[in-house]
Order: C-alpha cells, then sequence, then structure tokens
C-alpha cells in the first residue's frame, strides 16, 4: 500500500468523488457483521444526506490506495446533553485488505480527532466477524454483551395473533391500562408529550448496563422530536404503541418498531419498556403483542429484529414467546483514551 492516503473530515469535508464507494462499502459492512442482505445503497446515501442530531460531532476517516477506497472509520462523540467524556469508534476494512495493519492505521488518525473533554472511547465488535480477532490485540474485556435475535413472523397466523392481542388488549383495560397506537411522529396528537417524554427516558435509564460505565440519559422533547424526524428522513415509518394508566392519564409503558423503505422485508425493535411501579401486569407482553400485530397486517416485513442484554431475563422471555432465535451478539468495549493511545503506539 506505497499509495496509501486518507481522506479526514466531516461528511460534508469529503470529496464527493468517493462517496458511492463509501456507500458501496458500507453497506458491505453492514451485510458481513448482520448476516442478512443489506439494505439498498439509497438507505446509505440518505443516512449521508440527514443532517446530523445537534447534539453529535462525528467525523470520518477514508483509507485510499491508488484511488480505490479499502478502509473506513467514524469518531463520534456528543458535544450536548449528557456524556460528554465519552467518545465512540467505529471501523471497517475490504475483506481482501485484512491483516495489513491498516485498522490499526485508520484507528489511529481516528484516535488524534479525540477532542481534549472525551477521556472514555468505546466500541462494538460483532460475533464471528474479523473484528474479534483486531480486539484481542487490546487484551481488554467486554463490558456488555448485546443478544441479537430475529422472529420470522410469517410463521405467525395473523388471525391468532390478532385474537391474542385483542385478548391482551382486554386483559390490560380492565387493570386500568389502555394501549393506543401512534403512528409516525404524531405524539402530540394523542399524549401529554412531557410525561411521555419523562417516561422514555426513565425506560433508557432503567436499561440493563451490565459494566458499562456512562451516565443517564438527558432527554428533552427538542431532542425527542427531532430523533423521530430524522428517522423519517432516512426512510423510516415508526409504529409506536404506549400503555396509559386510566386513572392518572399517565403514559407508563411503550414499545416502537421501525420498518424503513429501502429494507422492507425486516422490522427493527426499537425500545420496549414499562415504569417499575406497573409491572408484573403482563403490559410488556400485550404491547408486544399489539406490535406483531401491526406488523402482520400493515407492513411487509418478514423478519422482527431486536437486541437485549444478555442480562434481561424478563425481556428474553417476552422474545422466546414472539418467536425470536439469537442469531449472533455484541461485544461492546470501553477503553480509558489514554490507555488505548497507549496500546496504538
Amino acid at each position: 500500500m506505497s499509495n496509501l492516503e486518507f481522506i479526514i473530515g466531516k461528511k460534508e469535508e469529503i470529496p464527493s468523488k468517493y462517496l458511492l464507494d463509501l456507500f458501496e462499502l458500507m453497506q458491505k459492512n453492514r451485510e458481513e457483521i448482520l448476516k442478512i442482505k443489506p439494505p439498498t445503497l439509497e438507505f446509505f446515501k440518505q443516512n449521508w444526506i440527514v443532517a446530523l442530531p445537534e447534539e453529535e460531532m462525528k467525523q470520518y476517516v477514508i483509507a485510499v490506495n491508488d484511488e480505490k477506497i479499502v478502509g473506513y472509520g467514524y469518531f463520534s462523540w456528543n458535544i450536548k446533553y449528557d456524556n460528554l467524556d465519552r467518545g465512540y469508534f467505529w471501523l471497517f476494512v475490504l475483506k481482501e485488505e485484512r491483516r495489513k495493519h491498516l485498522g490499526t492505521k485508520i484507528l489511529q488518525q481516528l484516535i488524534r480527532l479525540c477532542p481534549p473533554q472525551v477521556t472514555i472511547i468505546g466500541t462494538e465488535i460483532f460475533e464471528n466477524s474479523d473484528g474479534k480477532e483486531f480486539i484481542k490485540t487490546f487484551k481488554s474485556k467486554e463490558k456488555y454483551i448485546d443478544v441479537l435475535s430475529s422472529s420470522n413472523i410469517t410463521l405467525f397466523d395473523p388471525k391468532e395473533v390478532q385474537q391474542e392481542a385483542e385478548k391482551l388488549r382486554l386483559q390490560a383495560l380492565e387493570k386500568g391500562y389502555e394501549i393506543i397506537f401512534i403512528d409516525e411522529c404524531e405524539f402530540v396528537l394523542h399524549l401529554d408529550l412531557p410525561k411521555y417524554i419523562q417516561m422514555v427516558e426513565e425506560i433508557w435509564n432503567d436499561m440493563p448496563r451490565e459494566e458499562l460505565t456512562y451516565e443517564d440519559d438527558v432527554l428533552t422533547i427538542e431532542r425527542f422530536l427531532q430523533m423521530v424526524q430524522r428517522e423519517q428522513l432516512y426512510g423510516a415509518h415508526k409504529y409506536t404503541f404506549v400503555a396509559i394508566h386510566k386513572e392518572t392519564n399517565t403514559p407508563i409503558g411503550l414499545t416502537s418498531s421501525v420498518v424503513n423503505k429501502y429494507h422492507s422485508d425486516i422490522a427493527e425493535q426499537y425500545d420496549t419498556g414499562v415504569l417499575k411501579e406497573h409491572r408484573g401486569k403482563g403490559l410488556g407482553l400485550a404491547l408486544k403483542y399489539q406490535m406483531l400485530n401491526k406488523l402482520l397486517k400493515d407492513t411487509e416485513a418478514k423478519f422482527w429484529r431486536t437486541g437485549n442484554a444478555g442480562s434481561n431475563e424478563y425481556m428474553l422471555r417476552i422474545n422466546r414467546l414472539m418467536k425470536y432465535e439469537p442469531y449472533t451478539r455484541v461485544f461492546i468495549y470501553e477503553f480509558p483514551k489514554e490507555d488505548l493511545e497507549k496500546m496504538l503506539k
């Protein structure tokens, strides 16, 4: 790689002549780690076009050899709200260019982009990917294991699912809970939005972290609305069911899934959670059945994918009822910046 060079900068600073090749590399990356047919190139194009969240900074390193992209990486960090001392990197190298220390060279460039306030740097490694061999050189143990599972929803009988969803909805109603559907970004039309945002923040911060050390997320109305509106720009259709405690008219649980028009046979499960004081009443399962019924009736999705902490036995038990089967694991690492810099030297 005598002609190796690095193109470094924000999205708008990457020369347009490299973008199509970069999108194709991102597509290969997605296919390799998730072991499924990836989204169309339009998906990656849209993700590139849409502006970053106002709270995030991200810079790219593109490795080019003889005008051909052979690898890429990015480094991102928060500049608003929470976890301002945290950074994250991701990198990918063409299969035929591996074992040539290119990944290390890209990472060395990425770490140079790290601002002074960032002291902890994280990354993810997918099981059965070549990244497992790469991360071994750092001699560190993962801090969290995310179990990724998939349900082939074509195996369900739609009529049986509809009947079970209705039964569980009525049972929830008898216990004092109403389940409502929110389409796309219409939260403000159906809910007390401040109470809903407060609930989502509490559910996020109650999720298992295992040995991860990041601080609680801060969720504002502005941050939430920008997030769901950006999802639409990416080509995503968001479906959300919310459990309402009727006596207080307070949101106490939710489940959300997204189907992207550039990958319409896959439904991605987002949040599912119920506030602590309302657990043990079957609301989690009731919410999931409403979602399954919606996906079968109104989408082209064939597979419903989700991720959970390996320690979250309650949600894993619900997933088994939804016919989820694990297909891979994601190992999440954290490094003190100083330690990572030393290892790279």
